[in-house]
């Protein structure tokens, strides 16, 4: 894939969703245009005046920021409206409504595959960045006792959910399987996609993000972020249904999306993006000594990071580097007004 040239024109979709949103801000700040897909344009003013407070002035916001609506993720044809003319695109957009829906992972492929047809029908389109999940690869508390990467697929999730296999033999599998169907929504997915670009003049990046945490850019809390805001209001909720996992911040986590869609080098490939290990007792004492006036819960008895090993250098290496968890809580709890 040839770089995307200044003032390109990249389509993101569910632009003012927590990790979009802040694609579109380092797209902004690179340059680019952006073409944002939004379900309704109730959010779209909200994220207009979000990022005229990070800097870009209002002008330069009127003539390289626009939205069009996309209330269908499996409408080719809101999708085709949606891509002319543009040079690329990144698809962050999945709906999680309800986890225990049985249509979760035919919608998420029926979605994904609408999106690559309207996308075929561009020659302009060079690439596709798509926003996969570090659960691809594996679930905890589940793990191996390989170091596992990008490379690798969670074939055991997939079998246990097609099969329906039991899991309330095993604590691991039973805690675990709360999220086997979005689990499959994306591995499903992401294959369909990999399997649809065999066959089109556009390449695909897959990104793996785990446990996205950090600051909101606006509107309502997302879904990880409020689980980890959870632990300044004296709530353990989250932390008992969530399992400790690997962390990466919201801004890495956009601006790894960013530069897969415009760094030549890394199109056909998967990216584990993750920063480190992290559990539950820790994010209480990061909250403990940087918001002392916090209601923090008492630490969870046996809590432990997950035990599952990656390799992930050549995203490390591409980045330059990580925020760290604590910067990223701290940074959370201020933007809360903590």
């Amino acid at each position: 894939m040839p770089a995307l040239l200044p003032n390109s024109l990249i389509a993101i979709t569910g632009v003012s969703g927590y990790i979009a949103s802040y694609t579109g801000l380092w797209a902004l700040r690179a340059g680019h245009r952006v073409r944002g897909t939004v379900r309704s344009m109730a959010r779209a003013e909200s994220l207009k005046a979000a990022y005229e407070k990070q800097g870009i002035p209002v002008d330069e916001l009127n003539k390289r920021l626009e939205f069009v609506v996309v209330d269908d993720l499996s409408s080719e044809e809101q999708w085709t409206n949606a891509f002319e003319n543009v040079d690329g695109v990144i698809h962050p957009a999945l709906s999680l409504a309800d986890l225990s829906d049985p249509q979760l992972v035919p919608d998420a492929v029926s979605a994904t595959l609408a999106l690559l047809r309207a996308a075929k029908k561009f020659p302009s389109i060079k690439r596709v960045a798509f926003v996969s999940t570090i659960w691809t690869v594996a679930i905890p508390p589940m793990h191996s006792s390989r170091v596992l990467t990008a490379r690798d697929w969670n074939d055991e999730v997939l079998n246990i959910f097609e099969n329906n296999l039991p899991v309330d033999h095993d604590p691991m599998l039973k805690r675990a399987s709360h999220f086997f169907p979005y689990t499959v929504a994306k591995i499903k997915a992401e294959r369909a996609a990999w399997e649809f670009v065999k066959e089109t003049s556009f390449d695909l990046v897959a990104t793996l993000p785990g446990t996205t945490m950090g600051p909101m850019l606006h509107g309502e809390l997302a879904s990880t972020p409020r689980m980890a805001a959870a632990g300044l209001r004296n709530d353990t909720t989250a932390a008992k249904s969530l399992p400790n996992h690997w962390f990466v911040d919201v801004r890495d986590c956009s601006r790894l999306l960013f530069l897969a869609l415009t760094t030549p080098s890394m199109g056909g490939k998967r990216y584990l993006v993750v920063a480190e290990p992290f559990d539950w007792n820790q994010v209480y004492g990061i909250y403990r000594k940087n918001f002392p006036k916090a209601q923090v819960p008492e630490d969870i008895e046996g809590s432990e990071p997950w035990a599952q090993k990656l390799e992930f250098m050549e995203s490390t290496e591409i980045l330059g580097g990580w925020i760290s968890l604590e910067q990223s809580l701290v940074d959370l709890g201020k933007s809360l007004g903590y």
